[in-house]
């Protein structure tokens, strides 16, 4: 008999003894089920091990730090011999992953992160602060003073700030997508989003309801005209890092048009800042949230437009950008492609793109109306 004879009757011996005395058609149905639980034990094997090699850990903000330190104040500047106006300040760390080494203190009066119209010139002053005893001391500039258990007291010649802790969130987040949307990518909470209109299927959709940036940018499947646009996002804690390595992507109009997305928080609004056109127009103020809050932009954006020769009649133009809810540009013309986005001339419509550079930048809540112009 042949060897692979012999195995077979084996096979069907081993099977007969193990199933005892039943039918045929029964212990072929067994034998099926057996196969299948095994098979389905494989599949959520290799589905788990996937998971974990999908899955992302990055540092979070230390809860006694950001509780005690990191994050916004607001409060009172009283100049000297003069009267109290209201002040904020932004206090925003910087070191190494598990530690921070020095503190970044911008102080602002009147307060800029405000839906008021703001008269005359404000007062800013950037600070560093030192680890100490329960917070931060500041002596730099000849100013002194301490950011310890939600408070903040710093002094000079110039006048006195006093403020509390606050944490201040965007009115749009979560902002339900309204009848005639499309939805880009939807968000519940504690459910994984569908990635479907997407290109980039290595981006990771993650069990809070966000996608994370995997394996180069990520462009809509759709092409889009004019239109208002929702946006969530997220920057992880990174003190390690700065400038552009800090939280960086980036939300391209167009896949061309970019508006940036980088921790910018506590900082001097500068060119390639968090809520830039980048390279063409510096945000109207900084309205960034501390890293590991979620932040929202809300953007009216009209494509350009061409007459019937193909000669551009109107540049693509950023009609409002709402960093936050606030209003950070208004009617900024954009000439020129931006940095690193899709090359080509410029068209009637164009995707979405989501920058991937390195950062593990989330996403949530997407969706945009489209506007007929």
């Amino acid at each position: 008999m042949k060897t692979i004879g012999r195995l077979a009757v084996m096979t069907a011996v081993a099977a007969a003894f193990v199933l005892g005395p039943i039918g045929r058609s029964d212990g072929a149905d067994l034998l099926g089920k057996l196969k299948a639980k095994a098979k389905a034990e494989a599949t959520k094997a290799a589905k788990k091990k996937a998971a974990e090699l999908l899955k992302i850990k990055q540092p979070e903000a230390p809860k006694d730090v950001e509780d005690t330190i990191m994050g916004e104040y607001v409060g009172t500047f009283t100049p000297a011999g003069g009267k109290s106006t209201p002040a904020e300040a932004k206090v925003a760390g910087y070191g190494q992953k598990d530690k921070v080494t020095s503190w970044n203190v911008v102080l602002l009066t009147p307060p800029v992160t405000t839906d008021k119209k703001i008269d005359g010139k404000v007062m800013k002053v950037e600070l560093k602060a030192q680890p100490a005893d329960r917070g931060a001391s500041i002596d730099e500039k000849g100013w002194k003073g301490t950011v310890c258990c939600g408070a903040l007291s710093v002094k000079s010649a110039t006048g006195t700030f006093e403020m509390k802790s606050a944490v201040r969130k965007s009115p749009t987040l979560c902002a339900k997508p309204p009848a005639g949307a499309v939805v880009l990518l939807p968000y519940k909470e504690g459910e994984p989003p569908s990635l479907a209109a997407w290109s980039n299927k290595k981006w990771v959709a993650l069990d809070d309801g966000s996608m994370m940036r995997r394996g180069g940018s990520t462009v809509t499947n759709e092409p889009f005209g004019s239109f208002k646009l929702h946006v969530e996002f997220r920057c992880p804690y990174e003190p390690h890092r700065k400038g552009q390595g800090r939280g960086n992507s980036g939300v391209y109009f167009h896949g061309k048009y970019e508006v940036q997305v980088l921790d910018s928080f506590g900082l001097v609004s500068r060119m390639g800042d968090c809520g830039a056109i980048y390279g063409v127009r510096i945000p109207s103020f900084n309205a960034s949230l501390p890293p590991t809050r979620w932040q929202t932009y809300d953007v009216i954006f009209h494509a350009p437009k061409f007459d019937a020769e193909g000669k551009m009649t109107r540049k693509p133009t950023f009609e409002e950008v709402r960093h936050n809810g606030l209003v950070i540009h208004k009617n900024v013309e954009v000439g020129k492609t931006t940095t690193a986005g899709m090359r080509g001339a410029a068209k009637a419509s164009g995707p979405i793109m989501l920058q991937d550079h390195g950062n593990d930048v989330r996403y949530r809540n997407i969706w945009l109306v489209p506007i007929k112009d």
